[in-house]
């Protein structure tokens, strides 16, 4: 074997070379980049350790894991909060993937055991289909859950760029977008904390509208602490000069990431948010970014799939892989396992044996 494997804490100084491996391929995503899992370790108040695979003093893959400790025992993710893809990343010019692979995973094996874990979780990455395959074939896990990643793969940038963007999403979002320039609708980007937050105020308004758990202010709070304004910025739509409507994008490698769309209720017929991500799509592809990550979709969110559809997006499946090593953990409830162990995936809820109870 000519290379070693160690493992490394997010906070040492050596872990800044991942960066230069993270983007020697286009499908790595924001999730295993390092300033995006430094913001997870001080937000969620977990552990980050990330197993590496070093050749002649260089980082030829690695994989990102994070431990949160709770009562019943630690729960391990890659990685966690709101389904953030993690995985292995590897050289694309490795010649002896398949021993680098294995390898990496045996260190995993090892350090959950290690660390007692209850469960752990892989997701993998829906821009990744051969490392999606190789993690079903070779990890040990009990679970498999699925979800769609929905992608819309940008036009290449040409004179009639704004035409060409406009002609590859179905109706009615052209129209949507129509509608908003007609009615006099303005776009500009913003990341002042006055933005910033203007955009959590309507994300919380939006959610608790519809019943759902809002992101945490913290978590907004801490985004300019560990990203530049060139890798994130808040889009805001006004009409009248009174702000309506707001999106919240990160931007890493040649993918732009769909965080957090936010508008006024009371303005939603006039179609702020077509009208914002028309023309963010058409500043990231001037930008040189070649693709639009919306995010996971579960199975069974039907809406929410059809509205992203619309936008022109391409299917990649992806899945979470989970692995029980402490049977107990099934006995638990819903609310236990969300209260102990928050944006961590500890187990798919419909494995829960729901009979049982917590205090």
């Amino acid at each position: 074997m000519s290379f070693v494997t160690r493992i490394v804490k997010i906070e040492d100084s050596e872990i800044k070379a991942i960066e230069v491996l993270s983007l020697t391929s286009e499908s790595t995503l924001l999730y295993t980049s390092l300033n995006y899992m430094k913001l997870l370790k001080n937000f969620l108040q977990c552990e980050i350790l990330i197993i590496q695979a070093i050749e002649n003093e260089r980082i030829i893959a690695y994989l990102p894991l994070a431990f949160k400790n709770s009562i019943t025992g630690t729960v391990c993710n890659s990685l966690p909060f709101y389904g953030s893809n993690g995985g292995i990343i590897i050289s694309p010019s490795s010649e002896n993937k398949e021993e680098i692979l294995s390898a990496l995973n045996v260190e995993y094996q090892k350090l959950v055991a290690e660390k007692n874990c209850i469960s752990s979780t892989i997701i993998s990455n829906p821009l990744d289909g051969e490392m999606n395959q190789w993690l079903n074939d070779n990890l040990a896990y009990d679970f498999v859950d699925e979800r769609i990643g929905q992608v819309t793969f940008f036009p290449e940038l040409k004179e009639n760029l704004e035409v060409d963007l406009l002609n590859s999403f179905e109706n009615p979002r052209p129209r949507n977008i129509r509608k908003a320039l007609k009615e006099g609708v303005r776009i500009h980007s913003s990341n002042s904390n006055e933005s910033m937050d203007f955009l959590y105020k309507v994300h919380y308004d939006n959610i608790m509208a519809i019943g759902g758990i809002p992101k945490e202010k913290r978590f907004f709070d801490l985004i300019p602490s560990f990203f530049s304004d060139n890798e994130y910025k808040i889009y805001i739509s006004e009409y009248n000069g009174e702000r309506i409507g707001a999106l919240l994008l990160f931007y890493y490698n040649r993918t732009v990431e769909y965080f957090t769309p936010a508008v006024v209720e009371k303005y939603r017929n006039l179609q702020p948010t077509a009208l914002i991500i028309y023309e963010a799509m058409i500043e990231a592809i001037k930008g040189g970014y070649r693709n639009w990550n919306w995010g996971g979709t579960w199975l069974t969110q039907g809406g929410v799939y059809d509205f992203k559809k619309k936008w022109g997006t391409t299917d990649n499946r992806y899945f979470y892989y989970t692995k029980i090593y402490k049977p107990e953990v099934l006995n638990a409830t819903q609310d236990f396992l969300l209260k102990e162990y928050p944006y961590f995936f500890v187990v798919p809820f419909s494995a829960l044996k729901k009979e049982i109870k917590n205090d």
